[in-house]
């Protein structure tokens, strides 16, 4: 299957982003358009999560839903993208609420409220290999993930700066560093330790709890290096 389809035909939504040359899909304001970008969405995940993101064919997908290629690549230009949409939704209804409850409750301490963060990043939704295929997806493409996701071109390392930032207010956080290097050592320790366990998880090689253990490891040493 090509990675980019022939181009389809202009309407009243437009993609006028791209990274990469790739349009990043049209997110349509109609509810006829909304509808059939779920239902693809929802099929897309069935799919991949049935037979893995590789062996997945658009030909199922469309036909499950009763709609085109056309339509399929209009939302979604590459077929990866349906993991970069699922995860910045990920992002948004899960990690980023974790986030906004903990600067809201001044008796949690903020190294909770990080180590929270990362657990709700971790938390799959569906299975743990497709989840480890969505986070693994995100991390190849931030570029790609963060137009998706529309809140500046490192939401994760924004989101972690606020929090960083209000620990080192609070006396929890190094105040001798700056805190947007604070949130991406946490964030790099966090992530770049935790996955290569998560590419074994996506390949089915290694169970679930593994990958929690990683993180938690991880988390441990990064903190160590920005709490107070």
């Amino acid at each position: 299957m090509p990675s980019r389809p022939a181009p389809v035909p202009a309407s009243l939504d437009a993609d006028p982003a791209a990274v990469d040359g790739v349009g990043i899909g049209v997110v349509p304001t109609r509810r006829r358009g909304i509808e059939m970008r779920e239902r693809l969405l929802a099929a897309a995940l069935d799919e991949f999560d049935a037979h893995g993101v590789a062996a997945s064919r658009v030909e199922r997908i469309v036909e499950r839903v009763g709609t085109s290629w056309g339509t399929f690549f209009r939302y979604f230009p590459r077929k990866e993208d349906v993991l970069l949409v699922a995860g910045a939704r990920h992002f948004r209804e899960r990690v980023r609420p974790v986030i906004d409850d903990g600067l809201a409750d001044p008796a949690r301490p903020r190294r909770e409220v990080a180590r929270a963060a990362f657990d709700a990043l971790l938390e799959p939704q569906r299975s743990p290999r497709l989840h480890a295929e969505m986070l693994r997806e995100t991390a190849r493409f931030p570029i790609r993930f963060a137009a998706i996701v529309e809140e500046g071109e490192m939401p994760l390392i924004a989101m972690l700066t606020g929090l960083m930032a209000d620990g080192q207010q609070r006396g929890e956080v190094r105040a001798d560093v700056p805190a947007p290097i604070c949130a991406t050592v946490l964030a790099a320790g966090v992530i770049f330790s935790t996955l290569p366990a998560l590419a074994a998880l996506a390949d089915g090689h290694v169970p679930e709890a593994q990958v929690q253990a990683v993180s938690a490891q991880a988390f441990e040493a990064a903190w160590s290096g920005v709490g107070a």
